[in-house]
């Protein structure tokens, strides 16, 4: 059996074409080549792992891994009931080994041995140059907190993979991973409100949008992984409407003028119920499509004198002969996918708004629309 204190594994042609493959789907330059080091190093080392050590290793799910991939550095396998975290990165610089935060503080992600891989795709080969244990890096180790990333010392990391194999034979006792504090419980409708608003291609590190506790609850559930991963790959992205731009006229594209929408009856109609809007600086609307009709949604700006915005929105029918349908509901969150506040059509309403509110420029909310359980629109702005 080879000597592997620097283990160095050729990278084939066919799995390097393999990974382009893969890699092209990524949602952004930094996914397409974080998927591409993963899939090259997963499939350059798990085959010579289970040659000469563990015949039974295996890796995560193709689905989980693709999904993970596209927003978290590094790949898990698994030996036996020990999970190894395999953390590729193509820098020459091998001072220390970078670990995202998610590898070692989430529950359900944590390993109990974390490998150091260099990849070179130019000279097509991989370097396995280091390990460490879970508890090593909690106990030794500072995260980051900008990039939320763990950094391990090269002198703090055994160096001589050949180790790792001794100690798992000799000493399968060995405390490896340490305490990891529990994360928040978040609802499907919280979570979902989170995903939805990942899923925009212009959040480049979805990673880094959210507080970690809340990152965190979204990944420990498998399922909302991969809803992120879905969503972020439907052919439509959702675009975050700039409300600032309104104030000097500059509208995106679906938004309206009310009069462009509506007849001059029915313009004179709609103002007489709600008589405080026509005032407003900027107003727009929005076609909204329902079960069995139309509606529009109505957004309009009021600068305050002290450098906020004030927002009011609407939701009612298009056709002023018609009335919402009952349980309707109209509700603005915040930027972490908490509501804030909620009104629901009740039988007979023609007309639903939320309570006007005020913010600083930079704010960033949304309005979602639900009918029953059903999720029928949602708007993401900044101010």
């Amino acid at each position: 059996m080879e000597t592997i204190a620097q283990l160095h594994l050729e990278i084939s042609p066919e799995v390097q074409r393999q990974a382009w493959q893969v890699a092209r789907t990524g949602t952004s330059a930094i996914a397409t080549w974080q998927t591409y080091l993963n899939q090259v190093c997963l499939n350059t080392f798990l085959p010579w792992l289970r040659l000469n050590y563990a015949p039974g290793a295996n890796a995560e799910t193709n689905t989980a891994l693709l999904s993970g991939w596209d927003i978290v550095n590094g790949t898990a396998i698994t030996l036996n009931n020990q999970r190894l975290i395999l953390i590729p990165n193509q820098t020459i610089d091998t001072s220390e080994l970078l670990i995202p935060q998610e590898w070692v503080d989430l529950p359900g992600w944590a390993g109990d041995y974390y490998l150091a891989a260099q990849v070179n795709s130019d000279e097509s080969w991989i370097r396995i140059w280091g390990y460490t244990t879970h508890e090593q890096i909690k106990a030794i180790a500072d995260c980051d907190a900008d990039d939320r990333t763990y950094h391990v010392d090269a002198q703090d990391l055994i160096l001589d993979l050949g180790v790792l194999w001794v100690v798992r034979q000799l000493y399968s006792g060995e405390v490896t991973q340490a305490a990891i504090a529990p994360l928040p419980t978040i609802s499907a409708a919280q979570a979902d409100n989170l995903l939805h608003r990942l899923a925009s291609l212009d959040v480049l590190q979805p990673r880094l949008e959210l507080p970690f506790q809340l990152w965190g609850a979204l990944l420990e559930r498998e399922n909302w992984q991969q809803r992120l991963y879905q969503l972020r790959h439907a052919p439509q992205a959702s675009q975050v409407v700039n409300l600032g731009q309104w104030l000097q006229n500059v509208f995106e594209e679906g938004w309206q003028s009310l009069e462009s929408v509506l007849t001059g009856e029915e313009l004179a109609f709609n103002f007489r119920q709600v008589t405080d809007l026509t005032e407003t600086v900027a107003r727009r609307v929005k076609l909204i499509n329902l079960p069995d009709q139309s509606a529009l949604l109505l957004v309009a700006l009021e600068p305050e004198t002290d450098g906020r915005i004030g927002v009011r929105s609407q939701l009612r029918p298009l056709d002023r002969t018609l009335h919402l349908p009952s349980n309707l509901r109209l509700s603005l969150l915040s930027s972490t996918g908490e509501i804030i506040q909620s009104v629901e059509a009740r039988s007979q309403d023609n007309l639903i708004q939320l309570r006007r509110f005020r913010s600083a420029l930079g704010t960033r909310f949304r309005l979602q629309i639900e009918l029953d359980d059903t999720l029928l629109a949602i708007e993401d702005f900044q101010l």
